[in-house]
């Protein structure tokens, strides 16, 4: 029965956790522009730092589902800035054949130049 409990706990925290986040996402974080390096090391010290404080015994088993959350919360936000959950676009980009950009002002063959040089000639005489 106690297994029952946790495991009933713990997915009732993911799910809480998956929405907050995509709450988050849509309405917060895509509106702060944060470096991605920053919110990692967040993530980091709010993994560490309660189990530094609490190394014996958590003081409430609600704070132990914060602190999860709120590093979940963090590694997923982080996980979004480095393109790691996004869907990767196939497409055929060998098909597409990029071409040369036209350059009106380039003279093609030596006999044109030629014929405006003596142009040239005889308008100075």
């Amino acid at each position: 029965m106690n297994f029952a409990k946790v495991f009933l706990e713990m997915l009732v925290l993911v799910i809480i956790v998956l929405l907050v986040y995509n709450v988050l996402k849509a309405y917060v974080l895509d509106k702060i522009k944060i470096n991605k390096w920053v919110v990692l090391s967040i993530a980091i010290i709010v993994f560490i730092v309660p189990s530094i404080f609490w190394a014996n015994k958590v003081p409430n088993r609600f704070l132990q589902y914060a602190q999860s959350a709120v590093f979940i919360v963090l590694f997923m936000w982080f996980m979004d800035l480095m393109g790691w959950g996004k869907r990767r676009r196939l497409s055929n980009d060998k098909n597409e054949v990029i071409k040369a950009k036209a350059k009106p002002n380039r003279i093609k063959n030596n006999t044109d130049m030629e014929i405006l040089e003596e142009k040239k000639k005889k308008k100075r005489k």
